[in-house]
């Protein structure tokens, strides 16, 4: 049971709006090579490795939440800790903006509402969660994350195994004119998620001591990650000309399947932005240490109510900007955390 409760809840935390609709992979491994796997197959092994670390190390040190285990790390500088709580903080904010932001234009586009309300459904979901703080976490997780990936897999295999087929595009002439660098795109890819990924991790470390049971959850996770990266680049690419531009690339494909497809997927967005967004969340809220499920309520509604003007923005523009921006960020927390795991 802890195997699967590492695996679902980290790939509950990966697989957001912006991966199951696909935009994520078309921005990250699309853009830079319909042909070259190898950012595929380095994303994968540094998912496992990052999941391990940061398990291993707060089960070792007692590490229970985000802000002790950016203490542990730079136990040498205070302003490097204050810089990277600072940092992970933002990223968390950033990622539940896209969230709300994502949930927001499916719900409106579904039940015709407005997109605020859309937003203010999502917020309302995941603060009933936080009440029963991590317990809840890995409760939606274990049960969505298994509908999530099969979904993904089931649509994708069934797009490539049809030949649904369109002539490659190549979309560099609309960006800078050179080629994205496949490996520095994986990488940045892996790292903006890195810098959510202790604030879920940590706290599930309580629950999960076993060095065995966190060796091959973390393996796990990142092979299944990366077989789903995998499966949704391949379908992207071969009908690249018409999803590039898209901000729901499979759903899209799913569609131009069958219309129970495209109705399947629609629901397995709102499940991964679910599990996404309470990932996130529950991230923020850690920061704030409620000790109650009274205090979490009520923090919870702070934090929504502060973000969720902010989710208004169009969801492709906040994945191409802010996702980038902070695995930028990201990579160099990356770097920090391993470093200091080989140090020990």
């Amino acid at each position: 049971m802890d195997i699967l409760k590492i695996i679902f809840v980290y790939i509950g935390l990966i697989i957001g709006a912006g991966f199951a609709s696909g935009r994520e992979i078309c921005e990250y491994f699309n853009f830079c090579s319909n042909s070259d796997y190898g950012g595929i197959i380095l994303a994968s092994l540094l998912f496992s490795f990052i999941c391990y670390i940061i398990l291993k190390r707060s089960a070792e040190y007692n590490l229970y939440n985000i802000k002790d285990y950016v203490c542990h790390t730079f136990s040498y500088s205070k302003i490097f800790q204050k810089l990277f709580l600072a940092l992970i903080f933002a990223d968390l904010a950033a990622g539940l903006i896209v969230m709300l932001s994502s949930f927001g234009e499916i719900v409106s586009a579904r039940f015709e509402i407005s997109k605020l309300s859309g937003s203010v459904i999502l917020a309302l979901l995941c603060a009933a969660v936080f009440i029963f703080d991590i317990r809840g976490i890995a409760a939606v997780n274990i049960i969505l994350v298994p509908v999530i990936i099969l979904t993904v897999t089931v649509i994708c295999l069934f797009s490539i195994l049809t030949k649904i087929y369109s002539p490659v595009f190549d979309p560099r002439y609309f960006f800078t004119g050179r080629e994205r660098n496949i490996l520095l795109m994986s990488v940045f890819y892996v790292s903006y998620n890195t810098l959510t990924a202790a604030s879920v991790l940590s706290p599930l470390s309580k629950t999960v001591r076993s060095k065995k049971n966190i060796l091959t959850g973390s393996a796990a996770a990142g092979l299944i990650i990366g077989l789903l990266i995998f499966l949704v680049w391949t379908a992207i690419k071969l009908n690249f000309k018409n999803l590039w531009y898209e901000s729901f690339p499979l759903k899209k494909l799913a569609g131009a399947v069958s219309n129970n497809f495209e109705d399947i997927y629609s629901l397995c967005l709102i499940f991964s932005i679910f599990t996404t967004a309470i990932s996130e969340g529950y991230g923020i809220l850690s920061y704030f240490k409620p000790d109650s499920a009274l205090k979490r309520g009520i923090f919870s509604i702070l934090i929504f109510a502060a973000l969720l003007p902010l989710s208004r923005l169009g969801f492709s523009y906040l994945v191409k900007n802010l996702y980038f921006i902070m695995g930028a960020l990201g990579t160099v927390w990356t770097i920090f955390i391993i470093t200091d795991f080989f140090k020990n």
